[in-house]
């Protein structure tokens, strides 16, 4: 009984040190991650307009099936640990744009496949950090 009792203190002490070691390794790891501090979405077809909103106005051209829109992100600091990207398209409503009218690629291609107007892309960091930068776009028929 004794015995039992003395090896199940010994395996709950190493197990202890094992997870407290494997979390304060952990901890200390978090120390060197180097956050996104700012995101923004450029384009040279990329507006500001009173308020200080993105914007971009595309036109589909006669007979064109589809529009095309690269998007390029500037990270800050360039060294971030975890540069990774999430890019979602709402409508005015707050809901994610169906596929049938527009598909947003995770490297920042928008291709348009109906007109549309007042959709918002906003991209987003995945590192934790929340950083978000957002640009609405519009795209028409050509006039």
């Amino acid at each position: 009984m004794r015995k039992s009792v003395l090896f199940l203190i010994g395996v709950l002490y190493l197990v202890s040190v094992v997870v407290v070691t494997f979390f304060g390794m952990q901890a200390r790891m978090d120390q060197f991650k180097v956050y996104i501090t700012s995101l923004e979405i450029s384009n040279e077809n990329i507006n500001i307009d009173d308020e200080n909103l993105k914007y971009a106005v595309l036109r589909f051209k006669q007979n064109e099936e589809i529009v095309s829109f690269w998007v390029e992100t500037k990270i800050e600091p360039s060294n971030a640990t975890n540069t990774k990207l999430d890019y979602i398209l709402l409508n005015s409503k707050g809901e994610k744009v169906s596929d049938e009218v527009a598909i947003v690629s995770q490297l920042g291609e928008i291709v348009f496949l109906k007109p549309v107007s007042g959709i918002s892309l906003i991209v987003l960091s995945t590192d934790g950090s929340n950083m978000r930068d957002t640009l609405r776009i519009s795209c028409l028929r050509a006039k």
